[in-house]
């Protein structure tokens, strides 16, 4: 696998796995399908007891899976004014760490926002996911950034 990432790498392609078992692709699922579905409990299952969520332009951190879905269901994920979903969570880069047991990984993302779903807001993200002694990836951090895009930036 590691061979495989290298010679992707040098030909300047990206794969959704990294090291180990971690599959960026698999990990990102699982948050997208909950969130977009608003299953706030699978989304909490998400997140690692210790976990952060930081908006850039933002002047607070959510600590914590409670706080972190308090804050995706009560604003980002209501259905009211801001309605936002994902449409795109695309992996550029990721770093496995010496030990195999967490990923720091960029990339970039697109979501849709407003009760119609019209609006649209592109940026790019940072993860840091930590492997359970179980071998389960649970997302420790997840910093966003975005601005307001061209509506084709979301489909």
């Amino acid at each position: 696998m590691k061979k495989t990432a290298l010679f992707l790498a040098a030909l300047g392609l990206t794969s959704t796995a990294y090291a180990g078992d971690f599959d960026a692709a698999a990990a990102h699922g699982s948050l997208i399908d909950a969130f977009n579905n608003r299953d706030w409990e699978a989304v909490k299952a998400v997140f690692t007891d210790d976990a952060v969520f930081h908006r850039a332009s933002g002047d607070t951190a959510f600590m914590g899976p409670d706080a972190i879905v308090e804050r995706f269901s009560s604003t980002i994920g209501n259905a009211g004014e801001w309605n936002v979903k994902f449409a795109k969570l695309d992996s550029t880069s990721a770093l496995m760490g010496k030990d195999a047991s967490s990923v720091v990984e960029r990339g970039d993302f697109a979501v849709t926002a407003g009760a119609d779903d019209s609006g649209c807001y592109a940026g790019s993200y940072m993860m840091t996911w930590k492997q359970a002694e179980g071998g389960d990836w649970g997302l420790q951090h997840f910093a966003w950034q975005d601005v307001e895009a061209e509506a084709a930036t979301c489909q």
